[in-house]
């Protein structure tokens, strides 16, 4: 260490006399201008600068950066058909639908990329059709995480799928309850086939309950025509209906109700965190994800307790 400072002090001599002042005045310089960082805040009529608001700027554009890196890695793992569960869950707002000529839009507003779409309409365009569920999971776009949360809303019509054979329906004399009756009773006494009389009882769990017949044709493979000809048979006791509590359900309960989305969950968990409860379930309609036609729905579910 001695024998570079040496060497510094005499390299520093062998200068010449303009170029030993010029490096006296760039240090004398630099020492200044150190001084007066350190000394500034003490001088009259100094006003610290606040960089807060531009740093929280920053920090802003850094987030929206991670999340277009985030959007744009998790649409190639969902046109690569890898998303799992919990990516399936945020991308994926299921709602009834047949995927028969199913338009673009309608596509999208089930949440798959533009890739996804493509894919179903080169399959269609081969004269591919969706005659049974399953079909969709010919898209090689289509994860299994992402296909499990559409099965339960895929409705074929008949064209599109085979039925089964009838099962010849008996004579009723007491209607039979649709939110009692276990799937043999009503196979049986309505003369439905057990794997639709299967479906009735999975959708009944899924809602808590029908508060009304119509509701029946939401279940697939129970249409118009068929509700037609058992609802003499059936009554809906309402007050059998399993209600969720706003202020207690959990988000799993909430995005487990086939008339709630992943949006609306989030929208009810983080409302009932910033103002403490409902005190209403009318407040729900003020959500911008729900219209009239769904609260119609919705409040036949929902409660309000502490």
């Amino acid at each position: 260490m001695l024998r570079k400072l040496k060497r510094a002090i005499g390299q520093f001599f062998s200068l010449s006399k303009s170029e030993q002042r010029g490096n006296i005045i760039l240090a004398a310089l630099i020492l200044l201008v150190a001084a007066a960082y350190y000394l500034l805040p003490f001088f009259p009529g100094y006003e610290a600068v606040d960089y807060t608001e531009f740093e929280e700027e920053i920090a802003a554009f850094r987030q929206a950066q991670q999340k277009i890196r985030d959007s744009i890695r998790i649409e190639k793992l969902q046109n690569a058909g890898k998303l799992d569960s919990a990516l399936a869950r945020l991308k994926i707002n299921p709602f009834p639908f047949n995927p028969n000529q199913l338009a673009v839009e309608e596509w999208r507003k089930l949440g798959l990329t533009n890739k996804q779409i493509q894919a179903i309409r080169n399959y269609e365009a081969k004269g591919g059709k969706f005659r049974k569920k399953e079909d969709l999971k010919k898209m090689y776009t289509i994860s299994d995480a992402e296909y499990q949360l559409l099965e339960p809303y895929i409705r074929l019509s008949p064209k599109n799928e085979k039925q089964p054979k009838k099962v010849k329906q008996n004579a009723l004399s007491v209607p039979v309850g649709i939110n009692s009756a276990d799937s043999a009773v009503l196979a049986h006494d309505l003369g439905l086939a057990p794997w639709l009389a299967a479906r009735i009882v999975k959708y009944r769990n899924l809602l808590g309950g029908f508060y009304t017949k119509q509701q029946l044709t939401e279940v697939y493979g129970f249409d118009d025509k068929l509700l037609s000809e058992k609802s003499s048979s059936i009554t809906v006791d309402s007050s059998l209906v399993r209600k969720l509590n706003l202020n207690k359900a959990s988000f799993k309960q909430l995005l487990r109700h086939p008339y709630i989305s992943y949006e609306l969950t989030q929208y009810i968990v983080n409302t009932r965190s910033a103002k403490g409860r409902f005190s209403s379930i009318d407040e729900i309609n003020e959500a911008p994800l729900v219209d009239d036609e769904l609260f119609a729905r919705l409040k036949h579910y929902l409660k309000v307790a502490k």
